[in-house]
């Protein structure tokens, strides 16, 4: 996932490969999984652009698929 983060997030065209909804789910998967604590909590924030909520509520899914609160 090297390739995917520039300098202020990740990079690239909203809904097409790689910035889609199952790369949001992964990300939030990969982040939980590596914390390796019981319990995570996590804040997710996003800017305005039309495609925010989308990714957001699929890193959030991601997250609280491994357990994150």
């Amino acid at each position: 996932m090297g390739e995917l983060f520039g300098t202020d997030g990740i990079r690239g065209i909203a809904n097409i490969y790689p910035v889609t909804p199952e790369m949001g789910l992964k990300l939030g998967r990969a982040v939980a999984g590596f914390s390796g604590k019981d319990e995570v909590r996590a804040v997710v924030g996003r800017d305005t652009r039309l495609s925010g909520p989308m990714l957001q509520r699929a890193l959030e899914a991601g997250l609280m698929s491994e357990g994150a609160e």
